[in-house]
């Protein structure tokens, strides 16, 4: 089977010109060259991929340097692996391998690897899906390699993977299975499904690993129909390796429900605005746990200082913050003040675990009152006879709340705050001499 028109159809023209120009250099220099992997199999489903991936019969670091070199890019090469990274201007990077075959001392671990034939570098790949390639020399360029069945299996809508150690080998694969099944709503195939529950049985991730673990939550977490996904996990034992704790009962199912709406309701509101969706279901998933407990996890999974503490504040105050945001009478300030400096990631979090008025008032924040500025900043202060210091900020946070409030319309009613504000200081000054 011949792609070229497919790849023609998908990949502008200047892609096409770079493509071409790799099957070019490779045949000058006697070697085989394939773009593989997840481009190949979005070739297929008509998706848009412009992670271009090439593997080289031969020495792959080498082409990439001449690649390099005759197209005025720049190359970042790993020598262990065999790989390097081709940068352009104006064009998508491109990744160059060296078809190899690779040995795991032990799950998990970096893999020993030596040069090969491009069966063998296809076949250490996770799921047949993937381990297509597509040949770029001039003379067969377009033509597909599929030597496992991957195209088959898109059109069965499986994922499969190649041999009977592949979760032993490279144990994140057991997440990767389940963010391919619900992105394109495919089923994990039977075999396939009882190799992943015999590895959970069997594989322990170290520090070394976890860092990896984490990317391919954070993957599956970014993915549309999340709340699939983490069923998913639950039903292949998965969860356990975020916390043995975490269980997927049906309050969490239900809540899981809730924050897929507000984050999608968020993402339509706000498009141009960019948020960490993975961040919000990681500490939803926390939320069963203690402190203590969710303070160890978020640490493990390296999470950043700042996450960490963000995340552990709210499960402290969560409850009281809603409580307070439910009250019957409450100034658009309070409700400001119960909300400001929070993430949207926490923020959708809270909305999530809302009902009625605290739901609401959340909403009035991430529409209304977050966006509230004051017209005059602290040169404003100076000009009007304040000296810079932390005073300025008292005064710009109270009138920012009374702004909130409505009390301060224009520009000239925050001057005459800072006037009345200034003759109070005045008097009081007088009274105290």
């Amino acid at each position: 089977m011949n792609l070229l028109s497919e790849i023609e159809r998908v990949f502008p023209p200047r892609v096409i010109s770079l493509l071409r120009r790799i099957g070019e250099i490779a045949e000058d220099r006697g070697q085989n060259v394939y773009l593989v992997g997840g481009v190949v199999r979005d070739i297929f489903l008509g998706v848009k991929n412009l992670d271009i991936d090439i593997s080289i019969e031969g020495e792959g670091i080498e082409f990439a340097r001449e690649l390099a070199r005759q197209l005025t890019g720049w190359v970042k090469a790993e020598t262990r692996f065999g790989t390097a990274i081709v940068t352009f201007r104006g064009l998508p990077k491109v990744d160059v391998a060296t078809c190899r075959r690779e040995y795991y001392h032990s799950p998990g671990a970096l893999p020993e690897v030596i040069s090969s034939s491009i069966k063998n570098d296809l076949y250490r790949r996770d799921f047949t899906i993937n381990a297509m390639a597509v040949k770029l020399n001039p003379a067969r360029i377009g033509e597909l390699v599929d030597f496992f069945g991957g195209r088959s299996d898109l059109k069965k809508g499986v994922v499969r993977s190649l041999h009977n150690r592949s979760f032993l080998d490279d144990p994140t694969r057991i997440f990767r299975a389940v963010r391919f099944a619900v992105r394109y709503n495919f089923c994990i195939e039977t075999d396939t499904e009882s190799l992943i529950k015999e590895a959970t049985g069997r594989v322990i991730f170290d520090e070394i690993t976890i860092e990896r673990v984490r990317d391919e939550l954070v993957h599956i977490f970014n993915e549309e129909s999340v709340q699939q996904a983490i069923k998913k996990m639950a039903e292949l034992h998965e969860l356990k390796f975020i916390h043995p704790g975490i269980k997927l009962n049906p309050e969490t199912e239900t809540f899981l429900g809730e924050l897929e709406e507000v984050i999608s309701w968020f993402q339509s509101s706000f498009p141009g605005e960019k948020i960490k969706k993975w961040l919000s279901y990681f500490i939803a998933l926390l939320d069963e746990l203690t402190i203590d407990e969710a303070k160890i996890t978020l640490k493990r999974f390296h999470f950043s200082e700042k996450q960490t503490k963000e995340a552990v504040r709210m499960k402290k105050s969560a409850s009281g913050r809603l409580a307070a945001l439910g009250r019957k009478e409450s100034k658009p300030s309070e409700i400001y003040r119960q909300l400001r400096g929070l993430s949207v990631e926490l923020l959708l979090f809270l909305m999530a675990k809302a009902r009625g008025t605290a739901r609401q008032r959340i909403l009035l924040y991430l529409t209304k009152l977050r966006h509230v500025r004051l017209t005059i900043s602290g040169e404003d202060l100076r000009k009007a006879g304040l000296s810079p210091g932390p005073e300025f900020a008292t005064i710009l946070n109270n009138m920012l709340l009374t702004k909130l409030d409505g009390c301060l319309e224009t520009r000239e009613d925050e001057l005459i705050y800072v006037n009345s504000y200034l003759k109070e200081q005045r008097l009081k000054l007088s009274k105290l001499v």
